[in-house]
């Protein structure tokens, strides 16, 4: 008799363990499954994906030597872009084309004009211009280097 209350404890003791361990293992499972949607879903969000940037921005960026060069900026679906820079006070116009390509964030746009290389960071209905290196511009005319869009 004792050896079977004691074969029924055991067994009941591997039988509870089991249960456990496969609802540990199922809660493990469902933790998982539903963090690769929120993971992959934060690693494919930005401008390139998520917002409506292609079309037409304007703006006038200060300028050393005139009263500032107005700035158009088309960029098409396609990867292409137009460019059209109007020194003011001095007359002078530039304009140039060509294929633009995001940088590996998928938020930063490189615009490979003849006229004048842009690195640009898209945001919701602007583009702001960043230096060469791709930085942010500082200092007090940090709001000038913006191109809103028009169309």
């Amino acid at each position: 008799m004792k050896k079977s209350i004691f074969a029924s404890i055991f067994a009941s003791f591997i039988i509870f363990s089991c249960q456990s361990k496969g609802v540990q293992q199922e809660q493990k499972n469902n933790s998982i499954d539903n963090a690769i949607p929120a993971i992959v879903a934060m690693a494919e969000h930005n401008s390139k994906n998520s917002l409506n940037w292609a079309g037409k921005y304007e703006g006038t960026l200060p300028c050393a030597d005139c009263e500032g060069i107005k700035y158009i900026v088309e960029l098409k679906k396609d990867g292409n872009f137009f460019i059209e820079q109007e020194y003011l006070g001095k007359e002078t116009v530039y304009q140039d084309e060509g294929f633009y390509k995001w940088d590996a964030s998928g938020n930063v746009l490189h615009l490979n004009s003849n006229v004048s290389p842009l690195v640009l960071k898209v945001e919701e209905n602007r583009l702001k211009v960043l230096d060469q290196q791709g930085k942010e511009i500082t200092g007090n005319l940090k709001d000038k280097y913006i191109l809103k869009k028009t169309k």
